[in-house]
């Protein structure tokens, strides 16, 4: 919940733009861009996620976040939550959110903030009645940082909420350098 209303109160505008949900999953931010006025697509590599997130938006594609099937300067927004601690090549999937991005255009991530990674956190859901982990990919503060300078994307905004005075993600809205 801390995260959602984090990225969201971080959203501008976005009447008749076209928003990419990069790493969809269930649709979560489609709806909300949706409602917003937005030309929203949803992207994630899940063929199980992309059919539930299509009762948020017919505009649905999969693919993976590292090669989006996207023409470049295409994309006004692009959101991504919780996807990119999916992936070991933070730089490679922020530079191809960067490509896809229309001059001025901004994107807005979240990961499980990196101080998790010392606190021995995982990632785990129940299904089925079972637990399951899932893999991920801890990036330090200073890669994302660098990964954003490396992909042509200045930071506007950075933010660290904290539960019960500790920091549980990392939220970053970056504009495109490209004018």
């Amino acid at each position: 919940e801390l995260e959602h209303a984090t990225v969201v109160a971080l959203i501008p505008d976005v009447r008749g733009k076209t928003v990419l949900d990069a790493g969809c999953g269930s649709g979560r931010y489609l709806h909300e861009l949706g409602d917003r006025g937005a030309r929203a697509i949803g992207m994630d590599l899940s063929p199980a996620m992309l059919e539930r997130a299509r009762s948020q938006t017919r505009r649905i594609a999969r693919a993976d976040i590292r090669a989006l099937p996207f023409d470049g300067m295409t994309i006004d927004l692009v959101v991504c939550g919780l996807a990119l601690g999916d992936v070991a090549e933070l730089e490679l999937a922020l530079t191809e959110i960067a490509r896809v991005l229309r001059p001025g255009g901004r994107a807005i991530y979240s990961v499980v903030h990196p101080a998790g990674e010392a606190a021995g956190w995982s990632r785990t859901f129940e299904s089925d009645g079972r637990k399951l982990a899932i893999d991920g990919f801890w990036h330090s503060l200073n890669q994302h940082r660098q990964a954003c300078r490396a992909a042509g994307l200045t930071i506007e905004d950075w933010r660290e909420p904290e539960l019960q005075g500790q920091r549980v993600v990392l939220v970053v809205r970056a504009r495109t350098n490209r004018t």
